[in-house]
């Protein structure tokens, strides 16, 4: 997915390879939001796969501009519409979801 943000177009896409959400400038990644994937246990209240997320960060040069948010966003839709619920141990992540209770039914 593209984006435009100061006048630049970033893009942003999974890595599932890699585990990882990415934003990109002219094919150089800038940012990433790193997760882990699990099978719900016994002891969980979520059932199927629960992703985790565990790092977000952009290149302090790249900062000021929302694209942490835009990359978070994307990650969490993209989970969504995958059927996953979700986790996080980022701080990031973590406020974003508190500002943005559209996202509430798919926490794990």
């Amino acid at each position: 997915m593209d984006i435009e943000s100061s006048g630049e177009t970033f893009t942003i896409a999974e890595d599932a390879a890699a585990h990882r959400f990415t934003v990109s400038h002219d094919g150089k990644v800038i940012g990433v939001a790193d997760y882990v994937d699990r099978e719900t246990g016994p002891d969980d209240t979520a059932e199927g796969t629960v992703r985790t997320f565990t790092h977000t960060v952009v290149e302090p040069e790249w900062g000021g501009r929302g694209l942490a948010g835009h990359l978070v966003r994307y990650a969490l839709e993209t989970s969504a519409e995958a059927g996953l619920k979700f986790r996080t141990t980022c701080s990031y992540v973590h406020n974003f979801l508190q500002k943005n209770t559209e996202f509430d039914k798919h926490v794990a």
